[in-house]
């Protein structure tokens, strides 16, 4: 007799195809707990296609209320069953479910664990799921607030970056305490700094990368010098003086910085130097 046939067994056909046989290491747990407890609902909650459609999870649950779950498991000495439930969870420290081979001790188990929640446990699951929920509206509450804070930041930065400039330099001149005026406006320096810094060095990568620049490779007065595809080779006499300019200039940075309209200093023996069109 299929275990199917009991009317407490059931497969949602839709979800899991044509389910018609049960794990042969789960078989006896479901098919003598099914018998012993009639109003217990088993729930087909995952099927293997492996040999046909084959049954290998089931939820338990009583009046609507979920009592547990068991399932299949892969162990070193082959297939047991693994029964979870919060009561399990709760009772072991290092695992929160109970794995055996045997399906006497699993009946034991479930018979033991699985049960309508008492009033001191359904108080602790009301309460944890009150935390829970409670917790992540404040998180929820705050990403909204956020995104809309956001939102207002942008607006304003693009206004007082763009066509409401000189209304918020002239809140900085006039309301602006000085010290705080005195920083704002040295920010503003830096930044107009970086920005020339910035056209500079993006102007060295795209000519860099359109091989465009001069590389040069400087060695005990001698300059190997790299343009496209053409490499030459001069000494302290030959060197162009336009070359010779722009080295002397980088020479004076630190490596892996930037002159504009000269180039970049990678290191104290390699120059990327900008090239003049014509």
């Amino acid at each position: 007799m299929s275990i199917f046939t009991l009317p407490n067994v059931i497969v949602d056909k839709d979800k899991y195809g044509n389910v018609e046989k049960v794990h042969s290491a789960l078989a006896p747990v479901v098919q003598r707990l099914a018998t012993l407890y009639p109003l217990w609902k088993f729930e087909v909650a995952q099927s293997s296609s492996m040999g046909g459609a084959v049954a290998i999870s089931f939820v338990v649950s009583l009046d609507g209320e979920r009592l547990g779950s068991f399932g299949t498991t892969h162990t070193r000495s082959g297939t047991a069953v693994e029964i979870h439930n919060d009561r399990i969870a709760g009772a072991r420290s290092r695992k929160g479910s109970y794995t055996t081979m045997d399906a006497d001790k699993a009946v034991v188990m479930a018979k033991k664990m699985f049960g309508k929640m008492n009033q001191t446990e359904r108080l602790k699951k009301a309460r944890d799921e009150a935390e829970r929920v409670v917790t992540k509206g404040v998180w929820n509450k705050e990403r909204e607030k956020a995104a809309h804070e956001r939102a207002i930041s942008d607006a304003a930065y693009k206004f007082i970056t763009g066509e409401g400039f000189h209304l918020f330099m002239q809140h900085v001149q006039v309301d602006m305490p000085i010290a705080d005026r005195h920083r704002l406006l040295t920010h503003l320096e830096k930044k107009q700094e970086i920005e020339v810094e910035m056209l500079t060095i993006e102007r060295v990568q795209k000519d860099f990368a359109s091989a465009k620049t001069a590389l040069v490779i400087k060695d005990a007065g001698k300059y190997l010098v790299k343009i496209g595809d053409e490499i030459s080779l001069y000494d302290d006499n030959t060197f162009p003086q336009v070359m010779r300019m722009k080295l002397g200039m980088l020479k004076l940075v630190e490596n892996e910085q930037y002159i504009t309209d000269m180039g970049c200093r990678v290191s104290d023996e390699v120059f990327v130097l900008l090239v003049d069109e014509t």
